[in-house]
């Protein structure tokens, strides 16, 4: 298991496929994100690892409902006293009254898509603050909820203003090795989907964090408004 370290006090978690994140500040821990719940133990490492524990996490902020990135939710929140936050729209998945939706999946993904849909949902826990209900979007960690929908209608991503400022993208964009800027996995080109990267190409970061790739450590929003030139 790998924590890097993406900007001061900013650190990516992940057992490789997907990626979770934590904002540590002088209030305490922001969790951007929570993997699948048999690996929320890596968190709980990565925390040790920085000098922190569940202890000192203050609050959840979930991109999206599919497993992967909120699965450990549940475990975190009974863990520490953290409050957690995510879009309405993703917040019945989230708390287990309907399933997570389904991605718009390009066809080549179909058979892989298909799996992922028959994989139970996150562990149900109560989602305790909206994320655009609060006053300017500004969220614990001094984060910002940036709309984003999509991949799931209330995919959420999150812009630090720290180091140049970071954006935590969840699944709405990945990054390939040569450091371009592409559609997540699952996600094919819609009108949504286009729209929320041409929303992430407004904003101005230096780095970039995805759900399910290596970050963008430099002119992250150039990469981005590159990509949205090109889309049709």
């Amino acid at each position: 298991m790998a924590v890097e370290s993406i900007a001061a006090g900013v650190y990516q978690v992940g057992p490789g496929f997907v990626n979770s994140f934590i904002v540590d500040g002088d209030e305490g821990v922001t969790l951007v994100d929570t993997l699948l719940p048999k690996n929320v133990d890596l968190i709980t490492a990565a925390l040790h690892e920085i000098g922190r524990s569940f202890d000192d996490a203050k609050a959840i902020l979930i991109t999206h409902s599919h497993a992967d990135h909120a699965g450990g939710a549940a475990a975190v929140k009974a863990r520490s006293n953290a409050v957690l936050y995510a879009a309405q729209a993703d917040a019945p998945a989230i708390q287990g009254a309907e399933k997570p939706p389904a991605s718009p999946t390009p066809f080549y993904v179909k058979p892989l898509a298909w799996l992922m849909a028959a994989m139970p949902g996150p562990p149900p826990t109560d989602v305790d603050h909206f994320v655009f209900e609060t006053s300017g979007d500004q969220l614990p960690g001094d984060l910002r909820a940036i709309d984003t929908p999509g991949h799931t209608p209330g995919h959420t991503s999150y812009l630090l203003g720290r180091d140049g400022g970071v954006l935590f993208v969840g699944d709405a964009a990945r990054a390939t090795k040569r450091g371009e800027v592409i559609r997540g996995y699952f996600n094919r080109s819609t009108p949504l989907i286009n729209g929320s990267l041409r929303h992430l190409a407004e904003l101005d970061f230096e780095k970039a964090v995805f759900g399910h790739s290596a970050p963008l450590t430099t002119q992250a929003s150039s990469a981005f408004r590159r990509f949205a030139k090109s889309i049709s």
